[in-house]
């Protein structure tokens, strides 16, 4: 039984570059497609994005090493009155040449009913927000 989603990514930028895009509220807002961001780039710190499509995210940083690894604990995903969680979200940056990897990977997805369906839309998502990161850290 898988229990995670995961995708990665080659950004043409160099880590501090990705890291920073993704604790700045700013850039969260762009990445995410959300309508308001909060996050506070510390262990302990608030992560929550409301979502133009109307989910919220929440978490809290539980691991933050800059240019290498940024991890969401306690991170929950609501949307029309249904609330999974609590997951891990981690981002995990791995240099190359002149830009990095991008490894997202959100785990903990068997929480609640039609779990199969619910981890098929992390994975769809996961594609979706790590693409929109690179075109906006690209600018393509």
């Amino acid at each position: 039984m898988e229990t995670f989603a995961a995708d990665a990514i080659f950004i043409d930028a160099a880590p501090s570059r990705v890291f920073s895009a993704l604790l700045d509220p700013e850039e969260v807002l762009i990445w995410l497609d959300a309508e308001t961001a909060r996050v506070e780039p510390n262990i302990g710190g608030e992560f929550t994005a409301e979502r133009s499509d109307g989910s919220t995210l929440t978490g809290n940083i539980s691991v933050h090493e800059p240019d290498e690894l940024l991890e969401i604990s306690d991170y929950y995903y609501e949307a029309m009155g249904e609330r999974r969680g609590p997951m891990v979200l981690r981002f995990t940056l791995e240099r190359r040449d002149e830009g990095v990897w991008l490894i997202v990977r959100q785990e903990g997805l068997d929480t609640g009913d039609d779990w199969h369906s619910f981890a098929k839309s992390a994975r769809k998502e996961l594609v979706a927000i790590t693409l929109a990161l690179k075109r906006h850290i690209e600018q393509i």
